[in-house]
């Protein structure tokens, strides 16, 4: 996975830190977004960026924003795309917002992972006996 292309989080990361934990192989940043749009249009409320262990980027996002058109969605960001998950009739409070986006990342993550290739030892050792 590449880093998101969305660099507003460097600002947020800055001024709006909630908390920071760690999560299976990621780490975990929370960030209370902008008081105005970005570049882009959108206003985040909160996000939760997704950071490979030892990573400065965010490779994967989960985002409670509000489109130029007022709307309040939670989106998720991950190398160049950018996707309405869900839409809301009203904000939501920080705690309902982490649950939803821990909730959508553990589904998204786990899909990404790579199977285990394990190799047989019994072919490795073309027919010698231990």
């Amino acid at each position: 996975m590449e880093p998101i292309r969305d660099i507003s989080w460097m600002a947020q990361k800055a001024f709006g830190t909630l908390e920071r934990f760690e999560l299976d192989s990621w780490s975990v940043l929370a960030v209370k977004g902008t008081t105005g749009s970005t570049s882009s249009g959108k206003t985040y409320k909160y996000r939760l960026l997704f950071f490979k262990k030892h990573e400065t980027r965010p490779v994967y996002a989960v985002n409670l924003e509000a489109s130029i058109l007022g709307e309040w969605v939670i989106s998720e960001q991950h190398d160049t795309a950018h996707s309405i998950i869900h839409r809301l009739s009203a904000p939501i409070t920080y705690d309902e917002f982490r649950i939803m986006a821990l909730e959508r990342a553990l589904s998204f993550l786990d899909e990404q992972k790579t199977p285990i290739k394990i190799k047989n030892s019994a072919k490795d050792t073309k027919g010698k006996h231990r």
